[in-house]
């Protein structure tokens, strides 16, 4: 009879301990995304709408920590197939689980040659939390046209993100002592910029493709009525430098920035994709073709790994 007693005890306790992992082990809804338990994926919402927003607060993130939160799918949901080249920030770190794509991470900024240009080197899959990317979308395979997902997949636990919603990277200016005087700046929430309510001198926004006199893949000054939706990145001028300024009077400084800057995205093995950035998109559109860290087009990979810059080499 006791052990009867004993073995029912256990069966509650069982029960009781099952009835409260499921509070947790199921699906979590929050602004912005959701997470399905029986797929065990993450989706999160980058969708040009003035009310999105990512909100992971602290009951989101209980919910999502309570779910395996190592080995979690993760897709990135945008409303248009992606573009060529394009911007990602998170709050979280993730591994690159997309054969359709490449992630760069911003190293080296400042004029080069007369332009103004980016060098941005291959993550190798490996992203960071807190840390805006730029992505490079494989258009040519017929299998990565029309795509409106990223994929992604968590490496750790989830955690509540900076309260101004921001992800930003420092750049340094190598054409002023490497001063941090430019920002890449992730938003988990829709930005809409209008200069009758606040300055947006200095604002730089990603081309996804050629229009007018922008070039894809090229960072472009951003006019009022831009917009970029949540967890993409902008770059932005925060230098006060007077290296920085032009006087038009004797009272009145300008900021004499380029009107667009260049990207270089570098890849492993020692060759580069050479494109431009635009501001109503938040995205890229790149060169085609692929050439050595001198400029010049070739034909096929080389077979020599590594980069080199300014006759120093990274390994990557």
């Amino acid at each position: 009879m006791k052990k009867q007693y004993l073995l029912a005890k256990i069966a509650i306790v069982a029960a009781l301990s099952a009835a409260t992992s499921a509070v947790w082990a199921g699906d979590c809804n929050f602004k912005g995304g959701h997470y399905e338990a029986s797929t065990h994926t993450l989706y999160l919402e980058s969708y040009p709408d003035t009310l999105a927003e990512l909100v992971l607060d602290q009951a989101a993130v209980n919910c999502l920590n309570q779910n395996n939160p190592s080995n979690m799918d993760i897709v990135i949901l945008r409303d248009t197939p992606l573009k060529k080249n394009s911007t990602i920030a998170l709050p979280f770190a993730v591994d690159l689980n997309d054969e359709c794509i490449n992630a760069y991470e911003v190293n080296n900024f400042g004029p080069s040659n007369g332009t103004w240009e980016i060098l941005a080197f291959n993550a190798a899959g490996n992203l960071n939390q807190n840390q805006p990317y730029i992505i490079s979308v494989l258009t040519n395979n017929s299998a990565c046209q029309n795509r409106t997902e990223i994929h992604l997949k968590s490496k750790g636990s989830f955690s509540v993100p900076a309260q101004d919603q921001r992800i930003v990277k420092p750049l340094c200016n190598y054409a002023n002592n490497y001063q941090a005087d430019f920002e890449l700046t992730g938003t988990l929430k829709y930005i809409k910029w209008d200069k009758e309510k606040e300055p947006i001198s200095g604002i730089y926004g990603y081309a996804a493709k050629d229009k007018g006199d922008v070039s894809g893949g090229q960072f472009v000054k951003v006019g009022s009525g831009a917009y970029l939706p949540p967890l993409r990145a902008y770059l932005k001028y925060v230098g006060r430098d007077n290296a920085m300024y032009k006087k038009s009077s004797d009272n009145v400084k300008d900021f004499e920035l380029p009107e667009t800057i260049n990207v270089r995205l570098i890849d492993g093995d020692s060759t580069m994709s050479i494109g431009k950035l635009n501001p109503v998109t938040g995205e890229i559109q790149m060169d085609s073709r692929r050439f050595d860290l001198n400029g010049r087009a070739i034909n096929g990979k080389p077979a020599n790994h590594g980069v080199y810059v300014n006759k120093k080499k990274a390994v990557r």
